[in-house]
């Protein structure tokens, strides 16, 4: 909501061309792309997906993003993805709104995976994630430096309907890695679980916990996510997710909608976890307090 009746508008704008031409272009780009390869995935190795989402992230802050996930996979245990985003952030400052559109930081990720051939025995993954520094951080658009992070989990299916998950992750590099709803400096910890409700149906419920020192401009998250899925054809899917803030210092919510073969995860454990779909979504944006929005 706005303060003021005229609010002061910023917006990110490239040399020579409209913004909103921009805006329009790069959003049409990420999803062409994203799709046109989705569409492939059942002849090649190649996934993608695409995923729109808007987070509350505190009383004066919000964020919006279109995300995209291009994913290779190389050989059966390593994957190989790349996440483009175009994002949205406005807040309040002193009474008047003002707001940054542009391209975010872009995560690439390597991952690997080892499944134990055992009925029901647990799959582990571990991946390592490069954040180069794409946004422009004058205008509050991503970090302004490129960081790593390192992310590991564990999955089992108890039987073939219910799939339990834990995972964690925290950024190895003295620029933060994490998603725009976790603390920088925290270790971010997601437990989740999924029911497959129906054939092509599957309900998971998932919790989310920053643990570890925080930091001074962002305080640790708690928060809770639920999410379904539906199988519409092959790989295909399409997803719808949500979360609430359970602290003061939590994003207030977040909701998303994403349709493809992939979506945006730096880890193979766990993706189906409403959180971790909504985490992933939104890595390339501006922290909950750290940047100041707006370019000058």
């Amino acid at each position: 909501m706005r303060d003021s009746p005229i609010p002061s508008r910023v917006t990110f704008r490239t040399n020579g061309g409209s913004p909103g031409i921009v805006r329009v272009t790069i959003c049409c780009s990420i999803i062409g792309l994203t799709l046109a390869a989705a569409g492939l995935a059942a002849q090649s190795p190649l996934a993608a997906g695409v995923t729109v989402g808007s987070a509350k992230l505190t009383d004066q802050r919000s964020e919006q993003a279109l995300s995209g996930v291009l994913q290779f996979q190389a050989n059966p245990w390593l994957s190989l993805s790349a996440m483009p985003s175009f994002v949205h952030v406005s807040d309040i400052v002193k009474g008047s709104a003002v707001s940054s559109n542009g391209i975010g930081d872009l995560p690439l990720s390597a991952a690997a995976v080892h499944a134990f051939p055992a009925a029901g025995a647990p799959t582990i993954a571990a991946a390592l994630t490069i954040v180069l520094a794409t946004g422009n951080a004058a205008c509050g658009l991503g970090s302004g430096a490129t960081s790593e992070g390192l992310d590991v989990g564990l999955g089992a299916s108890p039987n073939p309907k219910l799939h339990l998950s834990v995972d964690a992750s925290r950024s190895i590099s003295h620029v933060s890695s994490q998603s725009t709803l976790s603390a920088p400096r925290a270790t971010s910890l997601l437990l989740g679980g999924g029911y497959d409700v129906a054939p092509s149906w599957r309900a998971d419920l998932s919790l989310g916990v920053d643990v570890g020192p925080s930091d001074s401009t962002q305080a640790l998250s708690r928060v809770v996510g639920g999410g379904v899925s539906h199988r519409v054809g092959g790989s295909m899917a399409l997803t719808l997710d949500g979360s609430v803030g359970l602290t003061s210092g939590s994003p207030k919510w977040v909701l998303s909608i994403g349709l493809g073969s992939a979506f945006a995860g730096t880890s193979p454990v766990g993706l189906s976890a409403p959180l971790r779909r909504l985490k992933s979504g939104f890595t390339g944006g501006a922290g909950r307090q750290s940047a100041k929005i707006g370019c000058r």
